[in-house]
């Protein structure tokens, strides 16, 4: 598979090591993109493919995505998808093939939109579907995609919100695919946790299948699928195959559960409650997901790059506490064998976090500094991004870059970051510490 390391990252690893983190420079600040009379509708994310176009496209729930094209605002959508708009569903994600826009290789025209499918459409469980969805570009420069395209996959769900929805290729040059538990709170079927095809049967204690009743897969996962390898017959193990034949992707043979039966080995790693955003740092491949919590608690994990086969511990663990086992006062993971997540935090005025990125742009003094935020807060965090524990020290909080909830990140492919706001805006971190020193021009 085609590996697409960063050229910051690159050359920050030719140097011997990542530079330790400092903090964010003084003259941290955001400039609103493409300009400041600007904004979008129900934007939840920023994405740009590494093909040296510099564009921007922005991800708005309503089903259009919208391309920023040397600083302006182009007049005609790049995609609209018919979707199903509920509570939290809609048009999720955005992941341009790696070799998008790369002349003479292969798949350099593919996207690929994570989407609530319409209500008019035949669905597999008692709601609308989840689906991902190939399309193209009639040219690799082209600024309006081919409004036609292909479903690879479809999740069967039971309501409108926990929907997770962010795709991302790894640098392996597979699609990893987020995806919450269903919305029924405190997971009261055990989705997040089963890896076979489990009915809605309020028994979180069992895996076992219903053959007269709907049944949901793939809830509260991570997935990993390989997309250029299709076409091929459909198996009993490739869950999110169902009633599409023959099969728009195949399973990669390193996935953790190809050897077992009775599993879905799309399955990359499981205890997800909604992982709204997520991100690969473009440094070292790590996988940083942040997962929604439900009553008390909101968190950050972390996994190493090829580390699958993980429990992220929803619904026994929100965060480091219990939630549904009984403790003895020791941190959850510390019994229950489950991934501990490097940030928790409470809900004192939060309530939902919103995932971010690495910094690995080239401003030095940010490289090494993960940012993120929280859609019932206009404030900033940032942290570390090595360790055991991020935010060893207490929380780092930044107030005054903006106002707006936090819906969402983009990252560009400069490495510079993109805050995506509820009031429609969206914001460049910017910084004139760019020198190795440290100094200003």
């Amino acid at each position: 598979m085609l590996r697409y390391p960063g050229f910051i990252a690159a050359a920050l690893l030719a140097a011997g090591t990542l530079p330790a983190l400092a903090a964010p420079p003084p003259d941290l600040a955001v400039v609103r993109v493409p300009d400041a009379s600007t904004t979008f509708s129900s934007a939840v994310a920023v994405r740009a493919p590494r093909d040296g176009s510099n564009r921007l496209f922005v991800v708005q729930r309503n089903g259009t995505i919208r391309v920023i094209k040397n600083g302006t605002l182009l007049p005609t959508p790049f995609l609209t998808v018919p979707t199903s708009v509920g509570s939290e569903s809609g048009l999720l994600g955005l992941a341009f093939h790696p070799n998008f826009g790369k002349a003479n290789l292969a798949h350099n025209t593919e996207f690929y939109v994570f989407y609530t499918r319409p209500s008019a459409d035949p669905q597999l469980g008692n709601y609308e579907d989840e689906a991902i969805a190939r399309f193209t570009v009639p040219t690799p420069t082209s600024d309006v995609a081919t409004a036609t395209g292909t479903i690879i996959m479809r999740l069967p769900d039971l309501q409108d919100n926990h929907n997770g929805g962010d795709i991302h290729f790894g640098s392996d040059g597979y699609l990893y695919i987020s995806s919450g538990d269903s919305g029924a709170q405190g997971n009261p079927h055990g989705f997040a946790e089963c890896l076979w095809k489990k009915p809605a049967d309020s028994n979180k204690n069992s895996c076992g299948t219903n053959p007269n009743g709907a049944q949901y897969f793939l809830l509260g996962k991570m997935l990993r699928i390989d997309v250029d390898n299709r076409g091929g017959t459909v198996s009993a193990d490739m869950c999110g195959s169902s009633g599409i034949s023959p099969a728009e992707y195949s399973i990669p043979a390193s996935n953790p559960h190809v050897a077992t039966s009775n599993t879905c080995d799309e399955i990359w790693s499981r205890g997800f409650r909604n992982p709204w955003r997520f991100s690969f740092d473009r440094a070292d491949d790590r996988m940083i997901i942040g997962d929604v919590g439900q009553g008390n608690y909101e968190e950050i994990t972390v996994s190493a790059a090829g580390a699958g086969g993980l429990d992220h511990g929803w619904s026994r663990c929100e965060g480091r506490h219990y939630d549904d086992v009984s403790g003895s006062g020791t941190t959850c993971p510390a019994t229950t064998g489950t991934v501990a997540p490097v940030i928790e935090y409470d809900h004192t005025s939060r309530c939902a976090v919103s995932g971010g990125y690495v910094f690995r742009g080239p401003v030095r003094r940010m490289q090494g500094t993960y940012f993120y935020g929280d859609s019932c807060s206009s404030n900033l965090w940032w942290s570390e991004s090595s360790g055991a524990t991020w935010d060893a020290g207490g929380e780092n909080v930044i107030t005054t870059l903006g106002s707006g909830s936090i819906y969402g990140f983009g990252e560009d492919e400069a490495g510079y970051i993109y805050i995506v706001r509820s009031n429609g805006q969206i914001h460049r971190l910017v910084s004139e510490f760019i020198f190795a020193d440290g100094l200003q021009p």
